[in-house]
């Protein structure tokens, strides 16, 4: 990945500070190489001090970068940190259910199965606990798809379905294993 691309998935996932962001702009040489002569301009003309330097950053830079790429740099970012299992592994775990909840359905067996649960949960270690090994294989079955192009982020917003993918599971991937349907 593109050190400009992966600093600019880092803004919009606001992992790095805007004052960080604008003193990055000032001093990398590569985001000039990147960038046309006119949005180079635009971008270090850009007060960040503003509420809507973010938004006049993400802008600018979204003509470069696919929004569906930096959904799945982030959702394999999530998966990544369930794997390693730090201390606060509760919250990407519960991230899951807020990206089933944003769109991402098929995100639905982390999500619903092992997110909902903690979300409403006030002993996150305990029950964390509970949820290993068998979280692991559901967080490699999701990388699986998105690295097989059975799952593809278009980035494109759906408006109110949240944001759109391309989903070529078939119907045994697609089945809930982390929870069951009421009938």
């Amino acid at each position: 990945m593109h050190p400009v691309e992966l600093t600019f998935y880092k803004l919009v996932s606001k992992e790095i500070e805007l004052t960080k962001f604008e003193n990055w702009v000032y001093s990398e040489t590569a985001l000039e190489q990147t960038l046309s002569s006119d949005d180079y301009l635009e971008i270090i003309s850009i007060n960040y001090k503003t509420p809507s330097g973010l938004y006049e950053a993400q802008k600018v830079l979204s003509k470069y970068f696919s929004m569906g790429k930096y959904y799945e740099w982030s959702i394999r970012n999530v998966l990544c940190k369930i794997i390693e299992k730090p201390n606060d592994v509760h919250k990407y775990i519960e991230q899951c259910y807020d990206l089933y909840c944003a769109g991402f359905g098929f995100m639905d067996n982390l999500g619903l199965g092992y997110g909902l649960g903690l979300t409403c949960s006030d002993d996150f270690n305990g029950k964390v606990d509970d949820f290993y090994p068998q979280i692991i294989e559901e967080v490699k079955r999701v990388i699986l798809w998105l690295d097989s192009g059975k799952i593809v982020i278009t980035g494109h917003s759906g408006e109110y379905q949240g944001v759109e993918y391309h989903d070529n599971r078939n119907a045994k991937e697609k089945e809930p294993t982390g929870y069951k349907i009421q009938k």
